[in-house]
Parts: C-alpha cells; structure tokens; sequence
C-alpha cells in the first residue's frame, strides 16, 4: 500500500512540474511578444510582418503560436518560425535561443552583428555573450536581464519601460 501511494505522490508531482514548466513558456512568450511591442526597428521597405524565430524551443514557439493568432504589432502580422540550426535562422526582428542550443549564442551573434535583430536567450548571463535580453529565474520568479548597449548595436531602440522592469547589464 505504501509504494502505491508513493508512486500516485510521484505521478502528481511530476504533474505539477510539467504544469509549471508550461506555465514557463507562456510567459515566456508573452515576454517575447510585449518586447516586440516595445523595440523600434530602423524603417524596412515592404516589411508586413514582424517575423519572431525561434531556435531550439518548440513549447515556446507553440505558446506564441496561441499568442500570435489574435495579436498584431501596430499593424503588422507576426510571422513565428522555427529553425534546427543557426543556417535557419535567416531575416528576423527577433531570435529566441532556448536553452538546449545557447552555446550556439556567440556564432549566431556573430553572424547577426551588423543586423537590427533582437536576441533573446532562454538562460541567464548570456548578455556577456551576445545576447541583448536573457531570462532567469530568481526566487522562482521569471526575470530577464537586458543589455541596451547590445540593443544599440544592433540599431534597435528599446522603450524606457522595459529596460526598467528588467536587470540591466553591460
């Protein structure tokens, strides 16, 4: 009796975790989306959608999927995309790497430098590495940590109100 109640214990939490974690994505992508409404783009010719890759997170990119379908940003459509590799990735407003491929942050930052692309890592401390915001999770709160310098660089302006609800980094 004790090993069946012991395994029913353990089926419900491994619920409540996969529960949570989904919980995860969805504000994650709800992260995304509000900093697409928030980061000016340098004007583009015939641009009509804002496209948002993600790289490495299929939860994430199914969240936004439900996000996207009612949303728009101003008057554009949101395109979401998902890439397997860096080659994938191609014209973007915004790149989310899930966690699974951040040691693939320095390559792709590499190859987008001179692009106006946001780049967004699913792990913390990876804006000394390229990406200009990252999330973390402190005290079991979801948190990001933004670089507006790299945000810059990247010829993007991002509002006040989003750099002062996040950690600001160099």
């Amino acid at each position: 009796m004790k090993r069946i109640l012991l395994f029913l214990c353990a089926i419900y939490l491994g619920f409540i975790s996969i529960e949570a974690n989904g919980q995860t994505a969805a504000y994650k992508a709800l992260f995304l989306y509000n900093f697409s409404k928030n980061i000016d783009w340098p004007p583009m010719s015939s641009d009509d959608e804002l496209v948002i890759t993600i790289l490495g997170d299929q939860e994430i990119s199914t969240e936004l999927q439900k996000i996207t379908k009612t949303k728009k940003v101003g008057n554009k459509n949101i395109k979401i995309l998902s890439a397997a590799s860096i080659s994938d990735v191609q014209n973007s407003h915004i790149v989310f790497l899930g966690s699974n491929k951040s040691s693939l942050l320095k390559s792709l930052s590499y190859k987008k430098e001179k692009e106006p692309v946001l780049l967004v890592a699913d792990k913390g401390g990876l804006c000394s590495q390229g990406a200009a915001i990252s999330f973390l999770t402190i005290n079991g709160k979801l948190k990001y940590e933004i670089s507006p310098s790299i945000i810059a660089a990247h010829n993007l302006k991002v509002s006040h109100k989003v750099v002062s609800l996040g950690i600001e980094v160099q």
